[in-house]
């Protein structure tokens, strides 16, 4: 095994995570966060509230992709031989999207962190517009419509090339 490249660092709930998974998930979990930390493995990023955190797809045999990782990866303490690091945040099952919403959680990205009534006019002022921003984006992007030919009369998709629309969805993972 090559020499790591990266710190390890991890959430203290996270640890307990590990510790409450299945014996062969939490082996395959471990087994991950080391092949990371020696960069012998990618994770995929995550979007929307998990922005700047990656998920590692964990699960054996017949029960695939039922548990995940999700981690950060972070400038390192100056204390570190290591400049940057990698910071388990949670790990658990996917069901219901739980191992996402303790991530949430973890770093306060719930979009419930706003500030008690009364207590600051301006912050709540500018937490209520981002909040409103955000939604309005997101009706903007619900709202799209794409059309099906320019007027060059050349039709164009959002698909990939090759790609054939079939009666059975892909499930997400």
């Amino acid at each position: 095994m090559s020499r790591a490249q990266f710190g390890f660092a991890a959430h203290p709930d996270a640890i307990a995570d590990l510790r409450q998974l299945p014996a062969p998930i939490r082996d395959q979990a471990l087994l991950n966060l080391q092949q990371l930390v020696h960069g012998e493995r990618v994770a995929s990023r995550l979007g929307e509230r998990l922005e700047g955190c990656h998920k590692i797809v964990l699960g054996t045999g017949d029960d695939r992709a039922t548990h995940r990782l999700v981690v950060q990866f972070r400038d390192a303490p100056p204390a570190s031989k290591h400049s940057r690091e990698v910071y388990l945040v949670a790990a658990g099952p996917r069901f219901e999207y739980e191992v996402y919403r303790s991530a949430q959680n973890r770093l306060g990205r719930t979009g419930l962190n706003t500030p008690p009534p009364g207590s600051d006019p301006a912050l709540e002022a500018r937490v209520r517009a981002a909040q409103d921003a955000r939604v309005e984006a997101a009706h903007s992007r619900s709202a799209r419509t794409v059309p099906t030919r320019s007027q060059s009369g050349v039709a164009y998709s959002t698909a990939s090339p090759g790609f054939a629309p079939t009666a059975t969805a892909r499930k997400a993972r």
